[in-house]
């Protein structure tokens, strides 16, 4: 059984970014968003790709405004990276002495710590698309612990078409005890024969799996084994990150030390 792993803060990250913006930080308020994020403001009619885009967009809209002010009715993390708030926008437009209110829903999705798409609409129409979305990831993530299970089952049982099903094209590990990248299907194969002729009984056994929103899995792990040239029992801990897009593993790390795995997913203990 799985457990998912919270991200940290994110509410906290959205009223920090609120903030930034009432403060006319532009640079601090879109350094949330990832370089390819994506603003779709159907509450205004708009569609922006990119961090930049978003930045643009943001300075022409507080330049209509002689006042312009976000507060929270509201902000929810429902979960798998999925933030829900209700945004009231108190205005006074330039060139005007009257004032302008406008309530909306906001639906964030973040992933590894940064705002990949933020969807401005009707409240009730962003409640449940925020609902319906944060369900949906965790299917994924949960899909995504079975991917990780079967990939070590794969190495386990030395079954080298297995564990590449499991992964992408591109397939990148990354492991302390070697320099350099296992890297695509040679790389993986190179792999497989590296642990055989170190040590042909080598098996992983996972203590327990986490997820960290709906595209990265946590693996506490132990090995076993017998070196082939010494015949000494060989094991140790440790937390492999995997990283997966489209139900396939792009990249695994191995970390020696928890701590330091957890801080690549942007984790604390």
């Amino acid at each position: 059984m799985s457990e998912e792993y919270p991200t940290p803060g994110l509410v906290e990250r959205v009223h920090r970014q609120r903030e930034a913006a009432n403060r006319r930080d532009l640079d601090a308020a879109t350094g949330s968003f990832a370089p390819d994020a994506v603003l779709d403001g159907r509450a205004l009619g708009d569609h922006f790709e990119g961090r930049a885009a978003i930045r643009n967009f943001l300075e022409e809209w507080f330049g209509t405004y002689e006042e312009l002010e976000f507060g929270f009715e509201e902000v929810r993390d429902l979960g798998n990276g999925v933030v829900f708030a209700v945004v009231i926008q108190n205005g006074r437009p330039a060139g005007s002495a009257g004032h302008l209110r406008q309530r909306e829903g906001w639906v964030y999705v973040w992933r590894r710590g940064l705002i990949a798409r933020l969807t401005i609409s009707e409240v009730d129409e962003a409640r449940a698309a925020a609902e319906r979305l944060a369900e949906e990831r965790a299917q994924m993530s949960e899909e995504n612990v079975e991917i990780v299970r079967r990939a070590v089952a794969a190495i386990n049982g030395r079954d080298l078409d297995g564990y590449l099903a499991c992964c992408s094209e591109h397939v990148e590990l990354r492991t302390p005890l070697i320099a350099g990248v296992y890297e695509g299907r040679e790389g993986i194969q190179r792999y497989f024969s590296d642990v055989e002729d170190a040590a042909p009984d080598f098996r992983i056994d996972i203590n327990r799996v986490e997820t960290v929103g709906p595209d990265q899995v946590l693996a506490f792990i132990r090995t076993r084994g017998t070196g082939r040239a010494t015949a000494i029992p060989l094991g140790f801990e440790a937390t492999n990150v995997y990283d997966l897009v489209d139900g396939h593993i792009t990249r695994v790390r191995i970390f020696l030390d928890a701590s330091e795995a957890l801080k690549a997913v942007g984790l604390e203990e």
